[in-house]
This record gives structure tokens, C-alpha cells and sequence, in this order.
């Protein structure tokens, strides 16, 4: 077992927009000389996307709203998708999948122009794990072995940042960075920016799921300055 504190790291996917998944990730890339080129993350370019969306037991998932820049479809008996000729950021093109009861899918990719995507993306249960109070933090687990340990008064309304007193609902899911499907399950596409802004190449020891949600389904999260601590196994595979 690993525990670490909760913190983001900056995957292309985070860094574009805010998603209630942390990962546990390891820096392959090695040092990047000083002069390198920072990466260009604001160059758009017209993308087509296509693909198919499949639930936790691979079953089409029929009426998923997919997002690819400014263009929103939705899929198909089949849990088929096309988006055609949308623009995109080129280096940090992101695919959203949204569908009630799931947490978000999320696909990111590097876009070439006359070069269509394609992308399996399963989605991932979302189902109340467990709660606390606010006021008093606590311990909510999930299967797997993972767990997340609240500190007391450290929630706050995830739209207007006040101070959240009350029942806290948890989602949690971790995602084994062993699985067959990960590729299709995970977030993101394991590239990252480091504090200096520079890309790296990452690997993962594990991932979750989390999203809080306050007595009234209001969105909430961790306030500034305030940690969790997620505690989850490191498949012996990969120790």
C-alpha cells in the first residue's frame, strides 16, 4: 500500500479543464535542457474525431454527450460518435464524454490536420461510496483497498468557494494501472507539464475517481491549502 497526499499534478487533460480525477504518476522523461522550447498549447487546428463508448461491462452506452472543442454530439445506439472539422488546441486536443451516473470520460490527444482520431472510451460508474461531515472530516473507502482520509473544515462550494457545512456525499473509484482496459478507462493521455511548464512523459501507479458533492447534488471540493490523503495498492506487477 502507498499513501500520499492529494495534490494535482498538471496532466494536458487537468490543465485544460477541471476534472475530480488525481493520479499517482512517475516522471519518465528524464531533465530537458534550459533552451528548450516550452510547449505550444494555444495553436488550433481542424480536427475529426470518431469513435465508440462502452459502459463498465462493455455494453454500447447509447445518448452520451461527446464534446470536441466547440462541437457537441451525442452517441448512437452502437455508443458510436463522429465529430467532423472542429477546432482544436493541436498539442492538447481533448475529447469529453458526459453521460448521467458515470463520471466523465476524457480523452487527450495531439491533433494533425488531414489526420482523423479514433478512441474507445469506457466510462466509469459513479455511485455514492460514502460521506462525512464537513465539520469534522473522516474516512471514506472504496473497492479495491482505496481509501481517503478528509481533513475537519477543509470543504468549500466548488462554484463559489464559501466555506461548505453539511453532509458530504463521495464518489470514489480507483482505476488499477494493471488493468487490460486502462487505455480506454483512464483520463488524459499520461503527458504532463512540469512546474517550469515543460512537457513530460509520465507513467501511472494508480488513479481514482473522486467527486463531492454537498447534501443539495452541489459540486464541492478541497479548499486551497487543504490536503486529503489517498491511500490505494500498488499492483505487485508494477512495484
Amino acid at each position: 500500500m502507498k499513501s500520499i497526499n492529494l495534490k494535482w499534478v498538471f496532466p494536458i487533460a487537468i490543465a485544460l479543464i477541471t476534472i475530480g480525477v488525481i493520479s499517482c504518476q512517475k516522471d519518465l522523461s528524464g531533465d530537458i535542457p534550459n533552451n528548450a522550447p516550452l510547449p505550444d498549447l494555444t495553436s488550433k487546428v481542424a480536427s475529426t474525431v470518431s469513435g465508440f463508448v462502452t459502459d463498465e461491462n462493455n455494453a454500447a452506452v447509447q445518448g452520451a454527450s461527446v464534446q470536441v472543442g466547440n462541437i457537441t454530439v451525442t452517441t448512437d445506439a452502437f455508443g458510436y460518435f463522429a465529430v467532423y472539422n472542429t477546432q482544436v488546441t493541436k498539442n492538447a486536443a481533448v475529447v469529453t464524454v458526459s453521460k448521467a451516473g458515470y463520471f466523465k470520460g476524457i480523452k487527450t490527444y495531439i491533433a494533425e490536420t488531414g489526420k482523423s482520431a479514433f478512441f474507445r472510451i469506457k466510462l466509469i460508474p459513479k455511485s455514492t461510496s460514502g460521506s462525512f461531515d464537513a465539520a469534522t472530516g473522516g474516512t471514506v473507502s472504496a473497492s479495491g483497498g482505496l481509501s481517503i482520509l478528509f481533513p475537519a473544515n477543509a470543504i468549500v462550494n466548488a462554484s463559489s468557494n464559501a466555506a461548505y457545512s453539511g453532509n458530504v456525499n463521495v464518489a470514489v473509484h480507483w482505476i488499477n494501472p494493471a488493468a487490460t482496459d486502462l487505455p480506454q478507462v483512464m483520463p488524459g493521455d499520461l503527458r504532463g507539464l512540469d512546474e517550469d511548464g515543460y512537457l513530460k512523459v509520465l507513467t501511472t501507479y494508480g488513479m481514482a475517481a473522486v467527486e463531492m458533492t454537498g447534501s443539495g447534488g452541489e459540486l464541492l471540493q478541497i479548499a486551497t491549502g487543504s490536503k486529503a490523503t489517498i491511500t490505494f495498492p500498488i499492483p505487485g506487477s508494477l512495484s
